[in-house]
């Protein structure tokens, strides 16, 4: 089961790309957007427990032997299996610019 939606050539939005960045292989230390988790129901249900669902915005910490990954969530960290690193899908979050930023413009 997938939670969320996959972006794929045939339902992508004209000017979207094909994403396939997963917790594996996505950058240490930037934030980044859960856009579907492509996991087995049993597990899927743990992964809503642990406040991981389509939206979320998460970091990568720290990668760990057997492509496991450290994720934070807010103040929180939670340690993923290589195996379900590689079926949480995400994007780069995009953050608004600061009001300070615009102000000095």
């Amino acid at each position: 089961m997938t939670i969320g939606t996959m972006t794929s050539p045939s339902n992508a939005p004209d000017g979207a790309h094909v994403t396939d960045t997963t917790v594996e292989t996505c950058p240490l230390h930037v934030d980044m957007v859960i856009t579907a988790i492509d996991i087995d129901e049993r597990h899927r249900f743990r992964m809503l427990e642990l406040g991981l669902r389509r939206g979320t915005v998460i970091r990568v910490t720290q990668r760990s032997n057997f492509h496991g990954r450290v994720v934070a969530k807010g103040t929180e960290r939670i340690a993923l299996d290589g195996q379900t690193a590689a079926h949480i899908h995400v994007r780069r979050a995009e953050h608004p610019a600061s009001p300070t930023a615009s102000a000095a413009q």
